[in-house]
């Protein structure tokens, strides 16, 4: 019966007053099983569905990422994801996002599949992403480069060394590790076959996020609970989107290298982000390595043959 209340919750996203008319239970006693349920769920499915990644994972998406979407030494995709909740007592506007309503934000990677690496929750709403990023635990790991990523290879065809990375938005900061897409402003075609090539495999995160919310409709709700209790929730949920994923079965099929035109998707350049005020300066070695990621693109090896449709 537990099982079955917390199920209802959280694909419907129903309120608390209609599962206690439902089940005929009391609002207590139903808060008490979803919390509790969703520690249960975090604590027995994370070793196996979404343990800490190793050496060997980052290995395996980035091979994964060049099958799919021809993005080279690309690890995992960044991105984040606001979460709706109720405004906590005393909170001020630390939980106002730049959307105008109450939130946490969801920092998670993913694969290339549309599973998800590693996830942080909890983050104030008002934060952008580049911020979110910093404060989280990954990106702590990351800047102080202890995730254990592998050591750099050269790119197809290619001889010297190039560092692997995680493919991001404009919303990122641009490090050797982070890629985002050259700003709109003054964009050449060499430029725009970059941005359009990243997006490509970028977007895999956004998939995740749309899957995720089509399966658990308590994310498209405002989720009217205290705060420990929504992050346990939405971990619980990537654990359950991660488990349905590799359960079924169902990844995404590679694509061949010199694929149709249709293989490439144009970003949608109208997407608003929020002002980036913590956002950092790029620094030299960064820019030179996303220089050289753009020049790739446009070799023998690196080239598709879709990709000038992203030139006008």
């Amino acid at each position: 019966m537990k099982r079955a209340e917390h199920n209802v919750y959280f694909a419907t996203g129903c309120n608390l007053k209609a599962l206690s008319c439902y089940f005929l239970r009391g609002h207590t006693t139903i808060r008490e099983i979803i919390a509790r349920t969703s520690v249960v769920i975090w604590k027995v499915l994370q070793p196996t569905y979404l343990p800490n990644p190793t050496k060997e994972t980052w290995v395996q998406s980035a091979r994964r990422y060049w099958e799919l979407w021809n993005l080279p030494n690309c690890v995992g995709s960044i991105d984040g994801k606001h979460i709706r909740i109720k405004r906590p007592p005393k909170s001020g506007s630390e939980f106002i996002n730049y959307k105008g309503y109450f939130s946490i934000v969801l920092m998670a990677v993913s694969d290339a599949d549309g599973c998800f690496l590693t996830i942080d929750v909890g983050e104030y709403g008002r934060n952008s992403d580049g911020r979110a990023l910093k404060e989280s635990n990954f990106g702590k790991k990351l800047v102080n480069s202890t995730l254990d990523l592998p050591d750099p290879s050269p790119l197809p065809g290619q001889d010297t060394n190039f560092p692997f990375y995680f493919a991001a938005d404009e919303a990122f900061p641009l490090m050797c590790t982070i890629m985002k897409p050259y700003p709109k402003r003054g964009l050449t075609n060499r430029k725009r076959v970059f941005n359009g090539r990243l997006s490509r495999g970028r977007k895999s995160v956004e998939c995740s996020f749309g899957m995720m919310s089509s399966k658990f409709r308590i994310l498209h709700t405002t989720i009217g609970l205290n705060i420990n209790t929504v992050d346990n929730i939405v971990k619980a949920v990537c654990l359950l989107h991660n488990f349905i994923k590799k359960e079924e079965g169902i990844f995404s099929r590679p694509r061949g290298k010199k694929g149709n035109d249709d293989d490439i998707e144009v970003e949608n350049e109208e997407q608003p982000y929020p002002r980036l005020s913590n956002q950092r300066r790029a620094t030299n070695p960064a820019i030179a390595t996303r220089e050289k990621l753009c020049d790739f693109f446009l070799t023998v090896d690196g080239s598709l043959k879709g990709q000038k449709r992203f030139c006008v």
